[in-house]
């Protein structure tokens, strides 16, 4: 069942009410929970035990964290926790930067009673687009419906957001300018990014969805071990392989290797075309 679109609405709130409007209902924590659970560590610049020793320097509503630690500590699958996270940065709720087996996490929010509306799009855009391109993927619209749909999508936010400027600094006429400059550049930049995110989601969909991955299981089982550290490692390899047609961890290794991870790629496809499917579902 479709819900009724209503115009989006902003609210500022302290943190320490949604920390407050928590329901613990088991171990196992709610989306809610694991979002709320995002604010207060980058409210408090967290970061993990394993990694207090690399002096990451952090900015504000900005935690370190590992995928592992997030997984034990909400109970949650290590994939799940991945994707939930992917789908926050989709929605502009965190902005991430990946390290080496840890996530920088930045929480864009407001601090000490003001609101942090310049620059960031605010007014439903992200949310709005991330389903015109949900739909398109899903091949519920065609591509100028979608494309349409995105311009009208940006057009609004521009529209809401100077209003909403307006409203705040009645007679800035050149803050005004300025605001919405970087208001669309902002904005732009999202366009571009889920355009392009979206675009890689149909296609590796659209042609391995339906194909399996058992050898990345046998390859998972019998020659990694079932070790995750080696898996992630070969993972690299793999990404590496199908962006960039190469790996520079191949290039010293024996011809029998090298096939064996080209033969490792389609079944690579799938387990990517599969992960897709749950995260649009999450």
């Amino acid at each position: 069942m479709k819900h009724n679109k209503e115009k989006p609405t902003t609210v500022s709130v302290d943190i320490g009410l949604f920390l407050y409007l928590q329901e613990k209902v088991c171990e196992r924590k709610t989306k809610t929970e694991a979002y709320c659970n995002l604010l207060k560590k980058a409210s408090e610049n967290f970061v993990s035990p394993i990694l207090k020793n690399r002096n990451q320097e952090l900015n504000i509503n900005q935690c370190h964290v590992t995928i592992t630690d997030l997984s034990v500590e909400w109970h949650w699958h290590r994939s799940t926790v991945r994707s939930f996270l992917e789908t926050l940065e989709e929605y502009g709720q965190i902005e991430i930067i990946r390290l080496p087996k840890s996530f920088l996490i930045t929480m864009p929010v407001g601090a000490n009673g003001t609101d942090n509306i310049i620059g960031t799009p605010d007014f439903g855009f992200v949310r709005g687009l991330h389903e015109v391109l949900s739909d398109w993927i899903a091949d519920g619209v065609s591509i100028p419906v979608a494309g349409e749909k995105g311009i009208q999508l940006l057009k609004t936010e521009i529209a809401c957001f100077s209003e909403a400027y307006k409203k705040e600094h009645p007679n800035d006429t050149d803050g005004l300018k300025q605001a919405l400059k970087s208001h669309f550049e902002s904005a732009k930049q999202q366009l571009l990014e889920q355009m392009a995110v979206a675009t890689f989601k149909k296609v590796i969909r659209k042609h391995y969805a339906v194909k399996g991955n058992e050898a990345m299981t046998l390859f998972y089982d019998n020659d990694l071990g079932c070790d995750s550290e080696a898996l992630l490692e070969a993972s690299q390899i793999l990404a590496e392989l199908l962006v960039c047609g190469i790996s520079p961890s191949l290039t010293h290794e024996t011809p029998q290797t090298k096939a064996q991870f080209e033969n490792l790629l389609e079944s690579y496809k799938a387990l990517l075309a599969q992960s897709i499917g749950h995260a649009d579902h999450l």
